[in-house]
């Protein structure tokens, strides 16, 4: 099938499912708070929650005379608490823990940027991973013009709202970020090789675009190559747009998981007990800022065609409490014998599911003498049917807990920033779901600190 072809079908694929599975009603809802709130008197004094990076924050100065490096990172500290978290022992009974206090240090991070000439810039992220420093990005940005620029490296693609500024936590309202990015079930990976990019200005509105390709998931495969793409639109106040992800562009490319089964959860969307996955997300999102609120939603969709590995299956079944619909899930009606009896032929081959997931973040700004305090509520659900709760094993002990995949997450809490450059975040959530055919529901809470420093 021509390339060309192949991405038509997946994006009218996925217009369809949208449309007919009332997919549509987050769409309507982005629409019609898009329209209604530009009836809203706007303020001339720019919302700070609204479309800030980090070197905005810190008033850093990209575009300097004389080309030298500028230096600037953030690091924070982290409490988190599980309360009354239910799991299935061997017997397949669920039972309840309460998990010990947490801290941590989970983000420390070093950028440089530099403006090598007119036309090219460079930067560079400097990440703790483990108590080891990683290069999280590297990369140069050629600028032909302001619609045409290329970007090579290490990239943070552009995706929605939130992939680009993961990485900056003191900047966003909020502690987590919203499901599709969470390390345990990223929905695809968050970096790319090479990006197309550019805006348009019109005034004070502009259009923006990036275009971006890399690798296969775990790395040179043959016949895999992936395709992103992000459109969106930006009023002075506002920003909607769609983002997408395409595993290969070839109809017969799949892609492998980024570790192996037993190595931890992947770094993308494939599940490390495939031997083979090809897979498209896209959704549509929006940020707005209408006198002190700001909202940002957004609803994404993503379809799995893939092949499992029998044994990397039976090798779960054999180290992993799974769940009466996991089971049945993997094997089927052969789920009933025991597990010492289950062979690779018990296993079903090829699956294709579909992942889903939808937020809501809602902030207000309170300015007062001491700083500035901004409450906020958050709504977060997911769907994914085709995961486990181990995460040792590659899965989601969030999605992987429900007997369906499905959880839903609402949030309360405040973030106080008593100077621009420091953010005291306190909140908690309650996950809802079902186990075990019962609705099960346990709170969580988490404090975080986090400063920015620039040289």
């Amino acid at each position: 099938m021509p390339i060309s072809t192949g991405l038509k079908c997946s994006i009218k694929t996925f217009y369809s499912h949208f449309i007919t599975n009332n997919g549509v009603r987050p769409l309507i809802a982005i629409l019609v708070l898009l329209w209604s709130s530009e009836c809203f008197a706007q303020t001339d004094e720019q919302n700070k929650m609204f479309d800030m990076s980090l070197d905005q924050l810190l008033e850093v100065e990209v575009y300097d005379d004389e080309k030298r490096l500028n230096l600037y990172g953030y690091f924070d500290v982290n409490l988190e608490q599980v309360f009354n978290k239910p799991v299935i022992n061997t017997n397949g009974i669920t039972e309840y823990e309460t998990r010990n206090i947490e801290w941590s240090i989970p983000n420390f991070h070093i950028y440089g940027q530099s403006q090598v000439s007119k036309k090219i810039n460079i930067l560079f992220n400097l990440a703790q991973r483990d108590g080891m420093l990683e290069i999280r990005n590297a990369w140069g940005n050629i600028k032909f013009n302001d619609f045409f620029q290329l970007r090579l490296g290490k990239i943070y693609r552009r995706f929605g709202l939130y992939n680009e500024k993961l990485d900056q936590l003191p900047t966003f309202m909020g502690i987590e970020p919203p499901e599709l990015f969470d390390n345990d079930h990223l929905f695809l990976p968050r970096t790319t090789s090479v990006m197309v990019h550019g805006t348009k200005w019109f005034g004070e509105r502009s259009f923006s675009y990036a275009l971006s390709t890399g690798n296969g998931e775990s790395g040179v495969e043959d016949g895999v190559v992936p395709l992103g793409w992000d459109f969106r639109l930006k009023f002075r106040k506002s920003i909607i747009g769609t983002s997408g992800y395409l595993s290969s562009i070839s109809q017969n490319g799949r892609s492998q998981s980024t570790v192996k089964l037993g190595d931890g959860s992947p770094r993308g969307g494939i599940a490390p007990w495939m031997s083979g996955d090809r897979y498209w997300i896209t959704g549509a999102y929006l940020e707005k800022a209408f006198g002190k609120f700001v909202v940002k939603t957004a609803y994404w969709y993503s379809k799995h065609n893939a092949v499992r590995d029998p044994e990397a299956v039976l090798t779960l079944f054999r180290n992993v409490s799974l769940s009466t619909y996991q089971q049945k899930n993997f094997v089927g009606e052969a789920s009933d014998q025991p597990v010492d009896n289950l062979a690779t032929n018990d296993v079903i081959l090829n699956k294709v599911y579909s992942v889903e997931s939808y937020y809501c973040r809602v902030g207000y700004e309170i300015k007062t003498g001491i700083g500035a305090i901004i409450p906020y509520a958050f709504f977060d659900w997911m769907r994914n049917p085709e995961t486990i709760a181990a995460i040792d094993w590659g899965g989601d002990d969030e999605a992987g807990l429900a007997d369906n995949g499905s959880f839903i997450k609402p949030s309360l809490g405040v973030m106080y920033r008593p100077i621009e450059q420091l953010a005291l975040k306190v909140d908690g959530g309650i996950h809802r779901q079902r186990l075990n055919n019962e609705l099960v529901t346990y709170p969580e809470i988490r404090l975080d600190l986090s400063f920015a420093f620039s040289n």
